[in-house]
Parts: structure tokens; sequence; C-alpha cells
């Protein structure tokens, strides 16, 4: 059997990729369905470099395994670089994921350097639960469990007395849908609000549209904006995504929130994300879900349980911070 053919990810690639991305997905169960469209999207995301930071991996015309590696346009005071991977089923051997491991490390490394030269560093990689088999190679390869995350989902056609109408707002505050008029304001006040969080860095306002206000999964009828009365400052926000074309069993995704660390323990957040849930229901959506960290307050308090929410899926962030044994490959692809 001839050997793999390792190569750069190609936007030609973007429709066998999506077909190893679903097998991947019927074997895992993840819930993160991503197409064509989807892929090409991440080819031409900031922080991507198609030509000197991704690799497919070939068997003949069939795409076995691929990577991406995500340089952050602002790197905090660690450069936290994000890892995606994927392998067929099939394919799911020690040695080529050892092999695309080491391919990530050494061109994590490289393209680190090139835009931050010898700052902080750590890989970040997050496998699912049913990932078993790339989290324990992650743990080999030295990486530590520094992170965990649930996936919460609610049913919002059953019937909820949480849901039976909008709630009220704190007073001396205003309820508004997102749109494009709040789009600097609230990049402003979301990068305030996560100054100290764990992962987070500032984001640009190229990233930010690329990624949400901008992407054609965003939903801004059912994201809204808690302003304070007068003055309209953002006080609190949730946008929400729908992955996918709207259809029968529609999911509607809470994406993005957050709340002035001031303004903590108010009741702010309570009324905007259960007004969201009530117009999701009017717009039909079947199911709201969300993750969220585990040592998060509002997880850890049983917040979103109290909801209605259960929890269906959990995440793992593998962390691999620099000093890091030397890569096993030594210069461009493997």
């Amino acid at each position: 059997m001839a050997e793999p053919l390792w190569r750069p990810i190609a936007r030609t690639d973007a429709p066998r990729l999506a077909a190893l991305l679903a097998v991947c997905e019927a074997a895992d169960r993840t819930g993160a369905v991503r197409g064509v469209e989807d892929i090409i999207e991440d080819l031409d995301s900031p922080g991507v470099d198609p030509a000197g930071g991704t690799l497919s991996v070939w068997s003949g015309s069939e795409a076995v395994a691929c990577a991406t590696t995500r340089v952050r346009e602002h790197n905090g005071l660690v450069h936290q670089l994000a890892l995606d991977l994927a392998v067929h089923p099939a394919h799911r051997t020690p040695p080529l994921i050892r092999r695309l491991l080491d391919w990530c490390r050494e061109t994590g490394v490289r393209r680190h350097r090139e835009r931050y030269g010898d700052a902080p560093l750590e890989l970040h990689v997050r496998t699912h639960h049913a990932q078993v088999r790339l989290a324990e190679a992650l743990d080999t390869a030295g990486y530590r469990r520094e992170r965990g995350y649930q996936g919460m989902r609610l049913e919002l056609v059953r019937e909820n007395h949480r849901l039976s109408g909008a709630p009220a707002v704190p007073a001396g505050t205003e309820l508004v849908p997102f749109d494009d008029t709040f789009d600097t304001a609230l990049l402003a006040a979301r990068n305030t609000i996560f100054t100290d969080n764990w992962g987070s860095a500032p984001m640009t306002a190229r990233t930010w549209r690329h990624t949400i206000t901008a992407n054609p999964c965003f939903r801004p009828e059912t994201s809204f904006l808690l302003l304070s009365e007068p003055g309209r400052e953002i006080l609190c926000y949730l946008l929400c995504t729908e992955p996918g074309d709207p259809a029968p069993g529609r999911e509607l995704y809470l994406a993005n929130a957050g709340t002035l660390p001031a303004l903590h323990g108010r009741g702010l957040y309570r009324a905007v994300f259960a007004h969201a849930l009530v117009r999701a229901r009017e717009q039909s959506y079947l199911r709201a879900v969300l993750d969220v960290d585990s040592t998060n307050p509002m997880a850890a308090g049983g917040f979103y349980e109290r909801m209605g929410f259960r929890t269906f899926r959990t995440w793992t962030t593998h962390v691999l911070a620099r000093p890091f044994p030397a890569a096993r490959t030594v210069g461009g692809l493997p």
C-alpha cells in the first residue's frame, strides 16, 4: 500500500474534507456538523494560513485526516494557539495520531514565533467525551487536561412554566434586539467583560465580524442587549446562532454572552437569557443549546438546570505549554 500523502489544505479539498468530517461525526456524535461552505469559511478565518498552517492526509483520493493551526490576532499574557484535528475512524492508529500531533506542535511553534517571537505559548486542543483515543494520545504527548465544559440542552416545545411569557427587565434598563448600530460598542463591551477570563483575548473588529455578527449562522432576531437608561450603555448581552440552514427540528445555539463584572449577581443575565428563550420558542425553535465552562459560577450554581437545561455532552480543553519536548520531525510537512 502506498504511503499516505501529507500536504496543506486547498480550497478545492473542501468537498472531500466535508466527507471526512461527516464520517468522523457519525462515529463521534459531537453535534458539530460542518459542510463545504463551513470549511471554506474556516480557511478564510483570521489566524488561519492555508498554505503554512494547515495539513491534510490522503490515502489515494480519500482524505483520512486534517489539522489546522489558528493564531490569535492578540495574544494577551500567553498566546493560546488553537489546534483543530480530525482523523477518519478507520485510520486512528497511534503512529498516525502521534505524527499528526508532532506536526501540530512544530507548526504551532513556528507560526507563534513568526507572530509573537519568544512570548509565552500554549497549544490548545478541545476534545469531545467520545474522542477517547485522541484524548489519550494528547495525554501521552504531554498535554494536561486543563478545563472542562458542559454541553446543555433545553427542549423548548415541552410545557415549561419558565417560558410562559417575556420576563420583566430590571428597573432602569431597556432590552433591545441586536442590530448593526450596536456592533462597535458591543465589541468594546465584550472585550471589557472578558478581560480577566481564562482563555480569552481581545478580539479585533475583523475577527468579531467574521466569527460572530457577520457570520451567516448569526441570528440577530434572537440576540439581545440590555442597555442602561439613560446613556444606553451595554450592560449585558446574549448572541445566538443557528448552525446549518433553517429546517424542521431547528436548534438555537446560545453562543456568546456576558455581563459587566461590576453588575454580576443583579439578575441582568437571567432577564436577557429568559427573554431569548421565550423569543426562540415563539420563532418555532425546538431546542436551545449552550456550552459552558464547568467552573463558571452560573454553571456551578445550578442556574442552567433551574432553567430546565440538562447536560448531554462534555468537552475538555487540553493544553501543552512551552517549554515542551522537541518535535519528532524538523522542517516542513512530515
